[in-house]
């Protein structure tokens, strides 16, 4: 029993230790950062961090047009299929190996052309045709080309890989590779019956856009404000990704960590329960101030543990369970949505009758009606709610009062919002069941 003490004792000293000691390379190179000014990024100074349109598909889309802006001409799409090439079409080590014809990824970049969200057509019954292309480019004859499907944060839509596959199938010449662009290299859920590295390619930001960024900085040193722009798009990149962003900052805390191996070890098993203890006290809190506030009319339920995708909090009225219409707040887990702020509206769970709720002056989009952004404390983050950012969970773990204010916050403008639109809504309930019973 003594022995059981004094390791637990040295265990939580050598913990402790570590910890101190990596906070102490961290405030080093933050404050290298505060000198050099790393820490000023244009995209999350402008909130443009996970905007898949506006940020990365349009930031990337530039680099790969021959005649944009960088000057650079032909250079970085040349680059980007170097990338391809040496990810997809590795040397043969048997003549009888089925790889990938190495032509695959090869056309004419001099006159290329580069389309970013590409309308191809309204969407048919089955969803198996139309939408828009995120990014594509074809050689001037429609012989070859590249199509790229980018994903952050959002949700697939059904067959939507399947969408552009028939697409390049009818207006090229020749098969050509879909790269399915996620921060991780995920694999899609909307590609049926297509097969990967042959109809379709897996690539991530964390790997293969960083290693084509960092090769493009190189090509642009002559050309300091591009060579800048391209740096802090990587920074983003790597802030989106949890890579480390200081390389020698990150070697420290490696030999730091092989010293401390298991010490770390414990750390890494016990960061996550703080962090959603933290995010879930909370939204346990928030629950039990709407059940004070709104009376005995709704039924108010925590949807999820609060690590999952799309923890929230769904609050339904009474008198009209089992539509699937609900008051709701999420994410709680900051994973669920494009900004991963925490964000409220109405969710029509079953996504139908959305004539009746716009006749209602509902806005819809998808399963969401009214949907909107909570706003945050003063001064902190550009005003944003993100239970996945650490500088966020750092900045409430450290206070409880700032816990108390979130909570109080939270809880007075959601409540607010439910006695805005409750008879609306409750007209929305009406209409529904009158046209089901008919």
């Amino acid at each position: 029993m003594i022995k059981s003490t004094i390791e637990e004792k040295t265990n939580i000293s050598t913990i402790k230790n570590l910890l101190e000691n990596v906070n102490v390379i961290q405030n080093k190179y933050d404050d290298i950062a505060e000198i050099t000014g790393e820490k000023f990024n244009i995209f999350s100074v402008l909130n443009l961090t996970s905007n898949e349109v506006r940020t990365h598909s349009a930031f990337i889309g530039e680099l790969l047009n021959v005649k944009g802006s960088h000057g650079l001409k032909d250079v970085p799409l040349k680059l980007f299929i170097k990338i391809l090439e040496e990810k997809f079409t590795p040397p043969k080590v048997d003549e009888s190996e089925n790889l990938i014809g190495e032509d695959r990824f090869k056309f004419i970049t001099e006159t290329a052309l580069t389309t970013v969200e590409k309308n191809i057509s309204r969407l048919n019954e089955d969803k198996t045709e139309g939408g828009r292309i995120d990014i594509i480019i074809q050689d001037k004859n429609k012989t070859n080309g590249l199509v790229i499907e980018n994903k952050i944060y959002a949700r697939e839509q059904e067959n939507q890989l399947i969408r552009y596959y028939n697409y390049c199938k009818e207006n090229f010449s020749k098969e050509i590779p879909i790269l399915y662009l996620t921060l991780n290299g995920s694999f899609p859920t909307s590609g049926l019956d297509l097969i990967e590295k042959q109809h379709y390619f897996n690539i991530s930001y964390k790997e293969d856009i960083i290693n084509w960024l960092e090769l493009c900085v190189k090509e642009a040193s002559d050309k300091p404000m591009l060579r800048e722009a391209i740096k802090q798009y990587i920074y983003l990149i790597k802030k989106l990704t949890g890579q480390t962003l200081n390389k020698k900052m990150g070697e420290e805390i490696q030999d730091l960590i092989l010293k401390n191996f298991l010490s770390a070890e414990q750390i890494v098993k016990e960061f996550e329960k703080i962090k959603y203890k933290i995010s879930g006290s909370i939204r346990t809190r928030i629950a039990d101030n709407l059940i004070l506030g709104l009376g005995s009319k709704y039924i108010v339920t925590k949807r999820n543990n609060v690590g999952d995708t799309n923890s929230g909090i769904w609050l339904e009225l009474k008198d009209y369970q089992n539509l699937g219409i609900y008051f709701g707040i999420e994410p709680f887990s900051g994973k669920g949505n494009v900004r991963n702020e925490l964000f409220f509206g109405v969710l029509n769970l079953n996504d139908k009758d959305k004539t009746i709720f716009e006749n209602h002056n509902f806005k819809c989009a998808r399963w969401w009606r009214d949907v909107d952004f909570f706003e945050n404390h003063e001064d902190f983050k550009n005003n944003r709610i993100n239970f996945s950012d650490s500088e966020f969970i750092n900045f409430l773990g450290k206070d409880q009062t700032r816990q108390n204010e979130l909570v109080e916050k939270i809880s007075k403008r959601m409540i607010e919002f439910i006695n805005y639109k409750e008879n609306s809504l409750i007209n929305v309930c009406k209409e529904i069941i009158s046209k089901n019973n008919n």
